[in-house]
């Protein structure tokens, strides 16, 4: 009878959650430096071109603190599902974290042109 791994004793699952936990970190770390170090009253925060010159809409600060919330949301419910799923399916739980990590670099890299477009 085989042995079952751990959840944290899988190498490819505990890398997989490091790497989750350095996007959705370097993501805030980015945004905050971002938003301290610029100091508007309004961003750009959507982009929509269809609507022409009005195609940049502009937020508030409550905006752009909301890819952080996503961010954070993100990273805890990728793994928390991943944590949840591994006993059953070990592939299904590795997609999970996949998944989050392409999410998390989806919003480092929106949130970081949005804030370079100011």
């Amino acid at each position: 009878m085989a042995n079952k791994k751990n959840y944290s004793h899988d190498h490819t699952v505990l890398l997989l959650g490091i790497f989750s936990i350095f996007f959705s970190v370097l993501s805030i770390i980015i945004i905050a430096i971002r938003v301290i170090s610029e100091n508007h009253a309004t961003y750009f925060i959507q982009y929509r071109p269809t609507l022409g010159l009005n195609s940049f809409q502009t937020g508030n600060l409550l905006d752009i603190l909301s890819f952080i919330v996503m961010s954070l949301v993100v990273m805890v419910f990728s793994i928390y599902i991943s944590f949840k799923s591994y006993y059953i399916n070990r592939n299904f739980s590795i997609a999970v974290l996949s998944s989050g990590i392409f999410l998390g670099i989806l919003i480092l890299l929106v949130s970081n042109s949005l804030l370079g477009l100011h």
